[in-house]
C-alpha cells in the first residue's frame, strides 16, 4: 500500500509502518481469516456502480435426469435456479491522537507502540464484524440442551458428542485443505474457542496436537490452530472467540445483583455497587448487560473476579493493568452468572467478505495526519470499506456451552 510523507515524518519511516501494519493485520484474524471466509465473484465494490446493500448469488445444481427419453418428441428445459444473498457494507475505522508533550515526555518510543496497537485494532475489529455474523447463524446446538440461560458449568459443558453432530450437519458444506492426514467424519472443518472449552474437551476426549499432523501440510496451518479432536475437527484457540457474558444460570452459591453506584473507567481496580452483594467468596462477576438470548450481543459487557464480595469491592480484570476492560457508567448491572461459549465450526467459504476496490480487502493504514497550529497532534488512523455474510445456513453450526471454568475480560 503506497502512502505519501508527510512534513513531520520521511517515507522510509512511513514504508515501515505501512508493511508492518499490512503484516499485522491479516496475522490477527480468526473468524474472518480464508479460507473460512472468502471473496465471492462480485464482491467487489466499485465506485460509482455499487448500492447500499450487495446481492451475492448462489446458483443451484441441477437434479439428476435420470428418465429415459423420448426418440420422436424433444425434451423439455428446466430453469438455473439462483438463490441471493444480501449484504450490507459500511465504513470502519479508528484513530489514535497523540499530543507532541506525550511523545517528547514519554519514556519509550509511544508513537512506535501506538502504530502497533492501531494494527491490531484494525484486525479486532474488523474480525468482530465476522464474528458477529458468524455468531447469528440459524444452526445451533445447546449445552444442556434447554436454553441459553440454563446453561452452567455443570450439565453444559461440551462433549464429544456435539462435535459429532456438528461434523453430520456440515457432512455437504465445503471443506477445508489440510488437518488430519487419514479421512474422519469431520474432516475439513475447524471450531472456534477459548482456551477454558479446550480444557473442558481434554478432560473427556483425545485431542491431537498440531504438531503430529502439520508438517505434512504446514501452509494449510490455520491461525489460532492448535490441534484436532478424534472426529477431525480442527480447533482454534483464540482470546477473541465469542463468549455471551452472563448469559447462563446464576452462579452456583446464589450470588445477589445490584447496580454500580458510579460510573468506573477502563483500568479501575476496584468497583462499588449501591447494595452490598451477598454470598460469594472468590467469585466471579458480571460488569453489563447480560448477553442472554433476548438481549443478544452487547458491546460493553466484561467478567471480572473479586476476592470477596460487598458494597466496595476489589476486583481482576482482563485489561492489561488487571482492571476492568471497559468504561462503565452508573447503574450498570453487575451480578454472579454463568458465561456461555458460542463456538462456531465452520468449513471452507463459510463467510463471505465484500470491500470497496479503492481501498482493498484490507483495512488501510491512512498516512499519518500531523494537526493544529504549532504542529502539535500526530493521528494514527485506519478505515475499511465493506461487510459479511453467512454464504449458506448450512455452512456452519453453534454449539453454545458451559464451562468448568470462567474467563476473564470480554
Amino acid at each position: 500500500m503506497a502512502i505519501t510523507a508527510t512534513g513531520q515524518m520521511g517515507d522510509s519511516l512511513i514504508e515501515v509502518m505501512s508493511g508492518e501494519f499490512d503484516m499485522i493485520v491479516p496475522r490477527n484474524y480468526i473468524y474472518a481469516q480464508a479460507p473460512l471466509t472468502a471473496i465471492p465473484s462480485g464482491g467487489i465494490l466499485q465506485r460509482g456502480a455499487g448500492y447500499s446493500s450487495l446481492r451475492i448469488p448462489t446458483y443451484h445444481r441441477l437434479l439428476p435426469a435420470n428418465s429415459t427419453r423420448s426418440e420422436v418428441t424433444d425434451i423439455s428445459p428446466v430453469q438455473l435456479k439462483d438463490s441471493q444473498n444480501t449484504i450490507s457494507h459500511s465504513l470502519y475505522g479508528n484513530a489514535v491522537q497523540l499530543s507532541l508533550k506525550l511523545q517528547e515526555s514519554a519514556a519509550k518510543d509511544v508513537f512506535q507502540i501506538a502504530a502497533q496497537l492501531v494494527a491490531e485494532n484494525a484486525a479486532e475489529s474488523i474480525d468482530n464484524v465476522a464474528r458477529s455474523v458468524a455468531i447469528a447463524g440459524r444452526a445451533f446446538e445447546l449445552g444442556n440442551g434447554s436454553s441459553r440461560d440454563a446453561v452452567n458449568g455443570t450439565d453444559g459443558v461440551i462433549t464429544p458428542s456435539m462435535l459429532y453432530n456438528a461434523a453430520g450437519y456440515l457432512a455437504s458444506a465445503p471443506k477445508l485443505d489440510g488437518g488430519l492426514n487419514q479421512p474422519t467424519l469431520g474432516g475439513g472443518l475447524a471450531a472456534i474457542m477459548r482456551s477454558a472449552v479446550i480444557a473442558d474437551l481434554a478432560e473427556n476426549s483425545s485431542i491431537i496436537l498440531l504438531g503430529q499432523y502439520r508438517d505434512s501440510a504446514p501452509e494449510t496451518v490455520l491461525m489460532g490452530e492448535v490441534g484436532a479432536h478424534m472426529s477431525g475437527i480442527r480447533l482454534i484457540v483464540s482470546d477473541y472467540a465469542k463468549i455471551f457474558h452472563g448469559a447462563g444460570s446464576t452462579v452456583g452459591f446464589a450470588c445477589s445483583s445490584d447496580n454500580l453506584s458510579s460510573a468506573f473507567s477502563a483500568g479501575a481496580t476496584s468497583i462499588s455497587v449501591t447494595t452490598a452483594i451477598s454470598s460469594g467468596t472468590g467469585t466471579y462477576l458480571t460488569v453489563g448487560t447480560r448477553e442472554t438470548t433476548g438481549n443478544g450481543e452487547q458491546s460493553n459487557v466484561e467478567t471480572i473476579y473479586v476476592p470477596a464480595v460487598s458494597s466496595g469491592m476489589d476486583l481482576v480484570g482482563g485489561a492489561p493493568n488487571g482492571g476492568l476492560v471497559y468504561d462503565h457508567s452508573s447503574d450498570t448491572p453487575v451480578g454472579g452468572y454463568n458465561q456461555v461459549h458460542a463456538i462456531c465450526v465452520f468449513g471452507a467459504k463459510s463467510l463471505m467478505k465484500v470491500h470497496a476496490g479503492d481501498i482493498g480487502a484490507q483495512p488501510q493504514l491512512l498516512p499519518p495526519d500531523n494537526d493544529g497550529l504549532l504542529n502539535q497532534w500526530d493521528s494514527l488512523r485506519w478505515r475499511w470499506y465493506g461487510g459479511f455474510g453467512r454464504w449458506a445456513e448450512n455452512r456452519l453450526y453453534r454449539l453454545e456451552v458451559g464451562s468448568n471454568r470462567q474467563v476473564l475480560g470480554f
